[in-house]
């Protein structure tokens, strides 16, 4: 189990890609003050629903990695003490045209998952957004495309 100390700092990202797996745009932010993880996840959600329509987006596919994250967004009762990150997690995503959540193993974010690690591990505090993917991640950007092309 961690502590509370172990969520008060943590980094998160995210990844745009094509339908064939090119990454188009990324984005890396630092956090700080959560009381628990399933706060995080969501208070991570929301950041990406956010800049992703900031961005005009209007039709995506988020994948997660907590399928807890998941379901307190489909069934706010079940986490009381989160319900007004879930409604404001909940506000955003209903914004798009087309939104949809997916819960996916976290091997299948490993560029985002990556990014956000080095976030800090190696205190890349320094929040952006930019155009394509890091270039210190090409080879597994390359690897992730590879296996999203649909046959």
């Amino acid at each position: 189990m961690k502590t509370r100390e172990q969520y008060e700092r943590s980094g998160a990202a995210w990844i745009v890609r094509d339908f064939r797996g090119k990454a188009l745009e990324h984005s890396r932010r630092a956090f700080t003050g959560f009381q628990s993880k399933p706060e995080a996840e969501l208070e991570i959600i929301g950041w990406a629903a956010a800049d992703l329509q900031s961005l005009h987006w209007n039709r995506v596919i988020i994948e997660i990695s907590s399928a807890k994250a998941l379901e307190a967004l489909q069934n706010p009762l079940s986490c009381p003490h989160l319900s007004n990150t879930i409604a404001h997690v909940s506000k955003l995503l209903n914004q798009y045209l087309h939104c949809h959540v997916l819960v996916v193993k976290e091997c299948a974010n490993g560029v985002a998952n990556e990014i956000a690690v080095s976030v800090t591990r190696d205190r890349r505090y320094q929040s952006y957004v930019a155009l394509g993917g890091p270039s210190w991640l090409s080879r597994i950007i390359q690897e992730e495309a590879g296996a999203s092309v649909p046959s």
